[in-house]
């Protein structure tokens, strides 16, 4: 398969190196030449792995977009959600309908890239899919090295439009065999952990955390901080079930609790196998993704989702309103927020509806304006 991985993040080297190793035709690209480092005069990624691993030598790595993306069947983007709009104004020109778009996680990514394309007048892709969680927890090392210590075990996988489901699935699940369908966008971004373990693990290692290098994972999981995260995880638990979303739910307890591991996004002895390797010892600031993506826009889509379902989340509103206070800016109702991508307006019925037609649907043009 020809494959167009958008973005030089962590995630983004893992795909590249892991797929190419897997035998398909890889592009990667990322805004600028800097971020490729080595890449630009050798496109090879050294891939330290659980399972598939090795030496990976890419198709290309460039810095034209259109390069990239034309030819490719399935365009990959590890990419934070925060780029997700100005992404897609960049993808305006170059999409075509024969093409499947997969964000790596989305937090409603596939939604909000598939109003922004549409927006900026582009082509609508055949369908936009996105995956609850990343398909590998992974730190690049060096220039041209990334270690990815943990895959997925469990991933769970919505698509928008949802009926377009089988054909997006099926070429998802040839690139990932751990995919797991779900009913639609937002059921699959309703099953991301990030939102509901990274600002608790933030928030109560602040002081910590401004101190210098530390890893929340492992110095920073303490009791309190399970608390918080058992009490968050409930609320979204809570907002699945009031849209009706079926098991499995992906309940984080089932990445600590070992007995229930085979349930989990990540399979046995995840947490062991990351805090092990020592990746996640760093430098925080609030300008990492665990803040700016996973608070500011994974915490909004929690707790306007919530709201739509009639769930309490007194738990997530705390959150929303004490990293707004850290920012500067208001959180609630915004970022990914239903009524901040014209949805607000409408029922958990139109919403459901619109989510299963896409741009077919006779609301679409109500969510355009």
């Amino acid at each position: 398969m020809i494959l167009a991985i958008l973005g030089g993040s962590h995630g983004g080297f893992a795909t590249a190196a892991d797929l190419a190793l897997a035998g398909h035709r890889v592009r990667l690209w990322t805004r600028t030449a800097a971020t490729f480092g080595p890449l630009h005069d050798d496109p090879t990624i050294q891939l330290v792995a659980e399972g598939r691993q090795g030496s990976a030598r890419l198709e290309r790595a460039t810095t034209d977009l259109g390069e990239a993306v034309h030819g490719a069947e399935v365009l990959i983007v590890p990419l934070p959600a925060t780029t997700h709009e100005d992404l897609a104004r960049r993808l305006a020109p170059h999409v075509t309908d024969r093409q499947t778009v997969l964000l790596t996680p989305g937090t409603f990514g596939s939604f909000v890239l598939a109003r922004a394309l549409a927006r900026a007048g582009g082509t609508l892709p055949l369908a936009l899919a996105e995956t609850g969680t990343l398909p590998y927890l992974t730190r690049k090392t060096g220039p041209a090295v990334v270690h990815a210590p943990v895959r997925a075990a469990n991933l769970p996988v919505g698509v928008f439009p949802a009926a377009q489901r089988d054909a997006a699935l099926a070429r998802c699940a040839e690139l990932f065999p751990a995919v797991r369908p779900c009913a639609d966008a937002l059921d699959a971004a309703l099953t991301n952990a990030g939102p509901v373990i990274h600002p608790p693990l933030v928030l109560l290692n602040a002081g910590a955390i401004d101190a210098g290098r530390f890893d929340v994972h492992a110095a920073g999981t303490t009791p309190s901080a399970r608390r918080l995260i058992d009490v968050v995880d409930a609320e979204r638990l809570a907002t699945r079930r009031g849209w009706g979303y079926p098991a499995p739910h992906y309940e984080l307890a089932t990445y600590y609790d070992a007995a229930r591991a085979a349930e989990g996004l990540y399979g046995a002895g995840a947490r062991e196998k990351l805090v092990a390797s020592g990746l996640w010892s760093e430098v925080l600031t609030f300008e990492h993704r665990y803040v700016t993506e996973d608070a500011a826009l994974g915490l909004a889509l929690f707790e306007s989702a919530a709201r739509a379902a009639g769930a309490a989340t007194p738990a997530i509103s705390g959150l929303l309103l004490l990293f707004g206070a850290l920012l500067g800016r208001e959180l609630s109702g915004r970022g990914r927020a239903l009524e901040a991508h014209g949805l607000g307006d409408l029922s958990r019925r139109e919403i459901r509806t619109l989510l299963d037609a896409g741009w077919r649907s006779a609301l679409w043009a109500r969510v355009l304006r």
